[in-house]
């Protein structure tokens, strides 16, 4: 009885340690990468990165950890790995060429919420939509035009194509022109011109406005103005000073003229005839 247990723990002794040592390391190592996680996530959170660029990278180091732990229980028990790890590379490779289209989506969402050439809020322009970024995404970046259609743009798209960003800077100036006829008073329209503009409260001081004759035209005399403004109430100004300098010109007669087709019928006796 003695030579069948000593041949038993002679032949399964090393088995079990490698069972024992298994399990600790599969236990130390799933710990320490919850512990090496949250502070790779607040170090992020220190450095103000973007909440999604957060979750991605904690997915993927969370899955990538996992896998290097799995590798290595299954090794410490004896089985060989060389097989499984090519199997891992081949799955891998495989489903990085089957979503190739969205990894490129994905990294460019990285790129645009590291790089932050705009945020959400901003007002932007971008293949001939205007409006204000509701959310970025991985993948996609969501826009509300102004009558509140959304857009949705592929990062990948995004990134590689030119926008402008409305809203990157505190203060935009509007720019306007305004026709006037030939016979008005050029004078007193530029000065009625300048007093809508100094009396509106989002007109800013500097950098100082211009009102000036910029061309002559056709059938009219063009004046062009220049007025700053904070940023988040450009449209209001802009159609505020077009509504105002209207009512103002009305009052004084400056006519703003417009196109129009006079029509003259001859009648003669040949056409009686």
């Amino acid at each position: 009885m003695e030579k069948i247990f000593s041949y038993l723990i002679d032949k399964y002794s090393g088995v079990g340690k490698n069972f024992i040592d298994a399990f600790l390391i599969f236990l130390f190592g799933w710990y320490g990468i919850k512990i090496l996680i949250h502070f790779i996530v607040k170090m992020m959170n220190r450095s103000h990165i973007d909440p999604i660029v957060i979750n991605f990278v904690k997915s993927i180091i969370h899955i990538g950890l996992k896998i290097i732990l799995l590798i290595t229980v299954i090794a410490q028990l004896g089985v060989p790995v060389t097989s499984f790890v090519a199997v891992l590379t081949t799955a891998g490779a495989a489903i990085v060429l089957g979503l190739q289209d969205s990894m490129k989506g994905i990294v460019s969402g990285i790129v645009i919420l590291f790089a932050k050439p705009f945020v959400k809020g901003d007002i932007i322009e971008v293949n001939t939509y205007i409006g204000k970024i509701q959310e970025i995404q991985l993948l996609y970046t969501i826009l509300m035009t102004f009558d509140n259609k959304m857009v949705v743009i592929p990062n990948n798209e995004l990134a590689s194509s030119t926008f402008v960003n409305y809203s990157h800077e505190d203060k935009r100036r509007v720019d306007m022109t305004i026709d006037i006829h030939y016979h008005n008073d050029v004078e007193l329209a530029k000065k009625l011109i300048m007093n809508v503009i100094n009396q509106h409260p989002y007109t800013l001081k500097e950098p100082l406005v211009y009102v000036r004759v910029s061309e002559y035209r056709e059938n009219s005399i063009a004046i062009s103005l220049r007025v700053w403004t904070e940023t988040e109430h450009y449209y209001d100004l802009k159609d505020d000073l077009t509504e105002q300098i209207k009512k103002a010109f009305d009052r004084e007669g400056i006519v703003i003229p417009y196109s129009q087709l006079d029509v003259h019928v001859h009648n003669s006796d040949e056409t009686q005839n």
